[in-house]
């Protein structure tokens, strides 16, 4: 694979290719710790690299160099080169001014137009709808490998989301829609270095991009909030919930996707333990 890399990016004059674990769809490769590389290995994959070509150019002349500038190298395999962003992921880094950071990120990528970005514009209604479907796929997936009383609790939840109107009454923005340690890079000084891996981003909800933070690191995700202008609606903090709750059924549904066992274990785990 190294000898791959080194082919497909030959310009560099790559001298180290070190490949990177923890991603879904794509291999990842750091050349001489300065670019990164991501190669594409199926159609998805393929698709979320072309589309974050497209946006996020556009998205960084919102919101600065924080975030990566990916250039098409070439299509046999979709393959992506960007200079590396250097920091330490969030939760092994030294505390410092990144949350209010982050927070002031997230508060002008969500007044960002959708359109501008060259994503869909879309409605409450529309993203509710989706929802319904995913979750209706997620339930057949999760649920038969969950004892009574979790099945229960996980059709519960799933109603609560779905069915509650209040839960729909928001402005659907732009978002980051995967945003939790793995993806937010800080310097040694404590300074927000870098937001990466925007292969999610589209039309949504923004509660959404802070439903990990206010749950797992709950006091960096209030002062996260702070910094973003506090909850701009009555149902955010539940909406922040239930996305965080419904992260690890995604797990799930990639470790039978795979046939990973662990992965599957994993996932049901934090599956089980955000149902309480």
């Amino acid at each position: 694979m190294t000898a791959e890399v080194t082919r497909l990016v030959s310009w560099l004059q790559p001298k180290t290719v070190t490949p990177l674990t923890g991603g879904w769809t794509c291999e990842t490769y750091s050349v001489d710790d300065a670019w990164i590389v991501q190669i594409a290995r199926t159609n998805y994959a393929a698709n979320t690299l072309r589309h974050q070509v497209r946006t996020l150019p556009k998205l960084a002349s919102h919101l600065g160099p924080k975030i990566p500038s990916p250039q098409l190298v070439c299509d046999g395999p979709t393959t992506v080169v960007y200079r590396k962003l250097v920091g330490t992921r969030c939760d092994e880094a030294p505390d410092g001014a990144w949350p209010e950071q982050l927070g002031v990120m997230l508060s002008r990528l969500h007044t960002i137009s959708p359109a501008s970005l060259g994503l869909e514009t879309l409605g409450p209604d529309t993203i509710r709808e989706d929802r319904r479907a995913d979750l209706k796929k997620l339930l057949a997936i999760v649920v038969p490998r969950l004892g009574d009383e979790d099945r229960v609790k996980a059709a519960v939840l799933v109603a609560g989301s779905v069915d509650d109107a209040r839960n729909w009454r928001f402005t659907p923005t732009a978002i980051h829609a995967d945003l939790g340690p793995e993806h937010v890079l800080v310097s040694p000084a404590g300074e927000l270095a870098g937001v990466i891996d925007w292969e999610e981003l589209h039309t949504g909800d923004p509660a959404s991009d802070f439903g990990w933070w206010l749950h797992a690191m709950p006091a960096i995700g209030r002062r996260m909030l702070d910094a973003y202008g506090g909850a701009p609606d009555d149902s955010f903090y539940v909406r922040a919930k239930h996305a965080w709750a419904f992260g690890p059924w995604h797990e799930v549904d990639h470790g039978v996707t795979t046939n990973d066992p662990e992965t599957i274990a994993s996932g049901l785990e934090g599956v089980r333990a955000r149902l309480t």
